[in-house]
């Protein structure tokens, strides 16, 4: 990494868009889907030649904080690039990990997206949403309360958590809503 500013080209593409914060040194990194095993040791490099002095790494954001001295026009570029092939190197292996057991890895990803995202909009309007299973790249969930019988819940499942699902574990096939009890049909919902 001889020159300050870096490539242009990150090692593979990964949406980033920078933010201000109020500290005109730190910028916020704002990533497309949720960032997996990535931690703020893959920026130690920059914190040791003095870019930056912290950096911490947040469920779908990455903080950057340049050192005094140093100014954004000279090292964007160079703090851009690692950044990208940071969440990059994070997604492949989440990608290869994914190849090894690929319904464990979407369920931690709907666990995680029904346990922080589904759940409390759900419980804001009564309802309810558990995971019931994941096999071959479906999940399977099961409504409660108010979300129950709700016409709206299959546009929930299908606005919310199947494309935030997608985001994360592109192999999903399908989310269905499991059928409810004493007979009451449910709906499914293809991706």
């Amino acid at each position: 990494m001889g020159d300050e500013r870096g490539s242009d080209q990150a090692p593979d593409p990964v949406a980033l868009h920078p933010e201000r914060t109020a500290d005109p040194r730190t910028l916020r990194w704002q990533v497309v889907g949720r960032l997996l095993d990535l931690g703020p040791e893959a920026f130690d490099e920059l914190v040791d030649r003095g870019v930056l002095t912290a950096v911490t790494v947040g469920p779908d954001n990455i903080t950057t904080t340049l050192a005094v001295g140093r100014s954004w026009a000279d090292v964007a570029v160079l703090v851009r690039s690692t950044v990208a092939a940071a969440v990059a190197g994070a997604r492949s292996r989440a990608r290869q990990d994914s190849l090894d057991d690929p319904d464990a890895a979407l369920s931690l990803a709907a666990r995680r997206v029904i346990d922080e995202e589904i759940s409390p909009y759900a419980a804001g309007h009564g309802g309810g949403v558990e995971l019931r299973s994941v096999h071959d790249g479906v999940v399977e969930v099961a409504l409660a309360g108010a979300c129950r019988g709700c016409p709206i819940a299959p546009l929930t499942v299908q606005g919310r958590l199947a494309g935030r699902l997608r985001a994360e574990a592109p192999w999903l096939d399908a989310v269905r809503i499991a059928p409810a009890s004493r007979g009451r049909p449910a709906g499914r919902t293809r991706v």
